[in-house]
């Protein structure tokens, strides 16, 4: 059985911040094992460190973070976990240049006024690229179905019951077959055992998406090599990777663009580059928080 012990922690993030902010940033806040329990204010999540289930609790005291970590074998590990939660709300990322720029721009002010733009991630890079490759060509909920049947089959178990979401080398012991039949992955069945065994043997690393050097034009041919990853994927993947310089236009994107627009009609990528120009590196993110402020109240 896993362990069940517990330890209590404070995270002071750079202000300004808000928890729930950085959660629905966008839609991973909804896919297993992460949930938000609205009545509570609470985000919880689980982690697999060392084989093993770890669970994390996440409440916002006016900017100050409590946690608590559950099923940690010693003070070792809470810490891994407690960096692993850092990762996942990006908290090590420097956005006041970006905040500077939208408090000169009083539609996007409320930016730089509560701090958004920490677009929550996954604790591993496999993590995210086998969600992103869920979330093609299928509503929300097959998203959702899909990523709660591989956490239920495969993931490493925290003491309270909840599973991790399997990492690369548990994923690519499963055959193809399974995939397809146990987490009703259909055609994407292939794709993610193959991405599972690529970062299982050390053929894809880490490292070869996050090197900061790389032009996101070469980090976007390496992700389009991925299998299964066309544009829409390979768009959504750079934005998770912190290159908020391409825009990610998909069929969502565009649709709101448009649903925003006076005429009706999204505006050309040529349009979009002249209209966010101001932004240089960070104009695919302000474009964000234009189509996604209504989430948040604004």
């Amino acid at each position: 059985m896993p362990s069940s012990r517990s330890s209590e922690h404070a995270l002071s993030p750079p202000k300004p911040f808000e928890l729930r902010l950085a959660l629905f940033g966008h839609g991973f806040v909804d896919l297993a094992p992460n949930a938000w329990h609205p009545e509570e204010g609470t985000f919880t999540t689980a982690l697999e460190l060392g084989g093993r289930g770890v669970e994390l609790r996440v409440r916002d005291r006016r900017g100050r973070l409590q946690v608590k970590v559950h099923g940690a074998r010693d003070r070792a590990e809470a810490q891994r976990a407690i960096a692993a939660l850092t990762h996942m709300l990006r908290l090590e990322d420097d956005l006041a240049p970006f905040w500077r720029l939208c408090a000169g721009e009083p539609r996007l002010a409320w930016v730089a006024r509560r701090g958004a733009g920490r677009l929550t991630r996954s604790p591993a890079l496999f993590e995210d690229l086998a969600k992103l490759l869920m979330t093609t060509n299928c509503s929300w909920a097959a998203t959702r179905n899909m990523t709660a049947r591989l956490v239920a089959a495969l993931g490493a178990e925290t003491p309270s019951g909840r599973r991790a979401f399997p990492s690369a080398e548990v994923c690519a012991e499963r055959s193809e077959r399974f995939f397809r039949e146990e987490g009703r992955l259909g055609y994407r069945a292939g794709a993610l055992r193959t991405l599972a065994r690529d970062f299982a043997r050390g053929a894809l690393r880490p490292a070869d998406f996050q090197d900061p050097r790389l032009p996101t034009d070469e980090l976007r041919e390496r992700l389009l090599a991925l299998p299964g990853f066309g544009p829409y994927a390979a768009g959504q993947a750079l934005r998770l990777l912190g290159r908020y310089d391409d825009f990610a236009l998909d069929s969502w994107c565009r649709a709101r663009l448009g649903a925003l627009a006076k005429s009706g009609r999204a505006p050309s990528e040529r349009t979009l580059r002249r209209r966010y120009a101001r932004y240089g590196a960070w104009r695919g993110l302000a474009l964000w928080m234009d189509l996604t402020a209504d989430w948040h109240g604004e």
